[in-house]
């Protein structure tokens, strides 16, 4: 039986380091490029970005209600 900070583990241990730094430079990545086009697209048509925004976003809640295992 695993003991209780093993259970709540996200990745496994032998690739815990890789898999937290890829998704560090993914999130930040991402990131900047968010906050380098949000003002371009502002300029092009500011309601058209916020649908853009608000697509992801809810994109991204459907992907992790689907695939995010619940922890509990």
């Amino acid at each position: 039986m695993k003991n209780k900070e093993e259970s709540f583990q996200l990745f496994p241990i032998n690739v815990k380091g890789s898999a937290g730094s890829i998704c560090n430079f993914m999130g930040s990545f991402i990131g900047w490029v968010v906050a380098y086009y949000f003002n371009f697209l502002r300029e092009w048509r500011s309601t058209g970005t916020l649908f853009i925004v608000s697509s992801f976003c809810c994109a991204n809640f459907i992907l992790l209600a689907i695939m995010v295992l619940e922890t509990k």
